[in-house]
């Protein structure tokens, strides 16, 4: 039965059949197989870069994201379509991304204009590599256990800047990321609600990461140190 997304569907799918390249129609098999982006990504094939430069162009890493933000633009009704034919054709994502799956959804309804100008575009394009700083050796699913520390601080180097110091764990692929979403505690007076969400580059002075290994030898977690 004909519908009025079939005109939308027809030009996806002819898109999508002009330009997602062969190799990009296969499943994944192994963690490699997976684009996360960031800007120390590198390329495993120029058929993988095609992929992710062609959906980023148009939009479709993120199709339902406002087009102001390197998204698409699309309707729910248009995005699940797009989802529905690169499952048909047997696409790989284009890109993989925390800030796709977490930090986006939360800077969309809560960051300011200008938070949103700076990194969802990035975001979108996969030029920036995110990681989560929740869990902590003691306050993993309690979170109204932080310890992690923000405080405001004044030097002559740095002249007014926020200080964090405490230690974060099972922080998954933080040897990898970019930057790092964090829950960090600003005030003692409720554990619940003195707690803030900052956003900071894991290439900032004091940051370090410790790879914590599996028994299988490997895994993606580590231990971040912010000292």
């Amino acid at each position: 039965m004909a519908t009025d997304l079939d005109p939308f569907r027809a030009d996806t799918r002819a898109w999508l059949e002009a330009n997602c390249p062969a190799e990009m129609r296969a499943p994944i098999r192994s963690e490699d197989d997976y684009c996360w982006g960031g800007r120390g990504w590198t390329f495993q094939s120029n058929a993988r870069r095609r992929w992710l430069e062609a959906m980023a162009e148009r939009g479709w890493t993120v199709p339902h994201w406002p087009k102001d933000y390197g998204g698409g633009g699309l309707s729910p009704a248009e995005a699940r379509v797009v989802k529905e034919e690169l499952g048909r054709m047997g696409a790989r994502p284009p890109l993989t991304s925390f800030g796709i799956s977490m930090l986006g959804p939360a800077l969309l309804k809560f960051g300011s204009e200008e938070q949103k100008k700076r990194f969802l575009p990035e975001i979108a394009r996969g030029e920036i590599r995110w990681c989560q700083g929740y869990s902590e050796p003691g306050a993993g699913s309690d979170l109204a256990g932080l310890q992690t520390k923000w405080e405001e601080a004044f030097d002559e180097d740095w002249g007014d800047h926020w200080l964090v110091n405490g230690q974060k764990v099972w922080t998954s692929y933080a040897d990898k990321a970019d930057w790092i979403f964090c829950l960090v505690r600003t005030s003692n007076e409720s554990k619940h609600k003195g707690i803030s969400f900052l956003l900071f580059d894991m290439a900032s002075p004091g940051v370090s990461t410790k790879p914590i290994l599996l028994i299988s030898g490997n895994s993606p977690f580590c231990e971040t140190f912010f000292d």
